[in-house]
């Protein structure tokens, strides 16, 4: 009769098949590195790369929109204004007149940059959306927040 071994005093453990505990977290943690990896490489990250764009335009459009309505009506920048009045109204506390205050905002920390072009920037009037000039255009005649980086993007 065959002696059974002791795991506890170290004795060897015979294999039959299958993946230890370990070869299976490997395993898995391979796997997880390749769904990151493989979609980049392959091309399918445009489609990912749209979401984002379309997902940060919903969030600076809705916060431009709550500006507004805090702000009775006024855009966070007016005609002839630069991009430092739009971030300074945006990113701190402003009261009802958009001036530096208590009452108001902030409505955003930062603007995240443009996925396709790699730019935070904001430009405020100009050429029209989509010539790669910033990441981001807003228009203060019509309150438009647009990607800059293409016209097919622009269109978002």
């Amino acid at each position: 009769m065959r002696k059974q071994p002791d795991y506890r005093r170290g004795e060897e453990m015979i294999r039959k098949g299958g993946f230890t505990l370990s070869e299976f977290v490997l395993f898995v943690a391979l796997l997880s590195i390749l769904a990151v990896v493989v979609p980049n490489v392959s091309g399918a990250g445009e489609e990912g790369r749209s979401a984002v764009l379309a997902s940060y335009l919903l969030g600076a459009r809705s916060r431009i929109e709550l500006y507004k309505v805090h702000h009775n009506g006024q855009l966070p920048a007016a005609t002839g204004e630069d991009c430092a009045n739009f971030l300074r109204r945006m990113a701190t506390k402003t009261n009802a007149d958009g001036d530096p205050g208590t009452d108001c905002g902030p409505y955003m920390q930062m603007f995240p940059a443009n996925p396709y072009n790699n730019s935070a920037t904001i430009r405020v009037d100009g050429v029209g959306a989509g010539s790669n000039i910033a990441g981001w255009r807003f228009d203060t005649m019509t309150g438009a927040f647009q990607a800059d980086d293409s016209p097919g993007h622009a269109r978002f």
